[in-house]
This record gives structure tokens, C-alpha cells and sequence, in this order.
């Protein structure tokens, strides 16, 4: 048999029924997985352009241009590509013909073959590479305003209705 016991009263005398309070379930967020690699295969060709989502490895043949900025990109040492790319960073180990955009690093090994522009904040060309092309690095703003802070300098100039001071040499010519 059940029993009735007496609903708990507050301070003002109202009774009330006691209900425990559930706590909705959350579920526990998954980590974040690491940077996963797409790998572009050596017996693979592509004709078109990419965009991706994550880091792309190319070791077949592409022509094309790469559109991945939060993302790295690699030519790999059996890689041809043809086009323009745009990525965090980009490491080319085989033969590339176009134009390098990146918003961190440029990886140019030994077993390169590169002809194109590159623009990034930095670069490293090994010993043994070859690179055809030009070179433009992104200066961090904090070195341009120190280097603009320096060259500045404090000139001061005679009012123009004020006479010249004369040289010794100028009064013993008049003297």
C-alpha cells in the first residue's frame, strides 16, 4: 500500500507538490578531428579547378587553379600541376607551372621543377631546385610603421628674411 505524505509548505503557508528538477541532456561535443589529407593520386589526371576544406596532395597530373586559403596544399614529388594557387601554405616537390598565393609559407624542395610568381610571408628554396620566376614577400605591419619611425628625421631651416651668416673665406674677400 502506498502512503500520502504531507506536500511541503513554504513560508506563506502555500502547499506545494515536490517535483525534482532533470537537467536536459547535452551531448558532449566531439573533438575536433585533425586536418584530414585529400590525396590526389598518381594515375589521376584533373582538368578544372578545386576548392577544398581541407590539406590537398597532389600526385598525379592537374590543370586548374586551387582556391583552399585555411588549407595547405603539396605538389608532390610525382605531381604536375598547371595553375594558379591560393592556400595557407603550399610545399611543391614536383614540377609546377603558375602562380603561388599564400597567407603563411612557401616550400620549394630540392626535387622542384617551378616556373611562376609567388607571394607569401616567407620562403625556402633547397639547394637543388629550380625556380624560374619572382619572389614578393608580405612585410609584417609592425616592421613597416618602426622602419617609416626611422627614416624620418628633423630638419630645420633659416626664415628667409633673415641674412646669411658669412664664412671666413666670404670677409677676407671683401676685406
Amino acid at each position: 500500500m502506498l502512503k500520502k505524505g504531507k506536500k511541503p509548505e513554504d513560508d506563506k503557508g502555500t502547499t506545494y507538490d515536490k517535483f525534482t528538477e532533470q537537467k536536459p541532456f547535452t551531448p558532449v561535443p566531439r573533438p575536433e578531428t585533425t586536418a584530414e589529407n585529400t590525396v590526389i593520386g598518381e594515375n589521376i589526371s584533373i582538368e578544372g579547378n578545386i576548392r577544398g576544406g581541407e590539406h590537398l596532395v597532389i600526385e598525379g597530373s592537374m590543370k586548374g587553379n586551387v582556391e583552399m586559403e585555411k588549407h595547405n596544399f603539396t605538389v608532390g614529388s610525382k605531381g604536375r600541376v598547371e595553375g594558379e594557387i591560393n592556400a595557407q601554405n603550399v610545399k611543391v616537390s614536383g614540377q609546377m607551372i603558375g602562380n603561388i598565393k599564400t597567407q603563411s609559407k612557401v616550400q620549394i624542395t630540392k626535387e622542384a621543377d617551378f616556373m611562376g610568381d609567388i607571394k607569401a610571408k616567407s620562403i625556402s628554396v633547397e639547394d637543388g631546385a629550380y625556380f624560374k620566376g619572382s619572389i614578393e614577400l608580405e612585410k609584417e605591419p609592425h616592421r613597416k610603421t618602426a622602419l617609416a619611425a626611422k627614416s624620418t628625421t628633423v630638419t630645420t631651416t633659416q626664415p628667409v628674411n633673415e641674412p646669411k651668416a658669412q664664412t671666413a673665406k666670404e670677409d677676407a674677400k671683401e676685406n
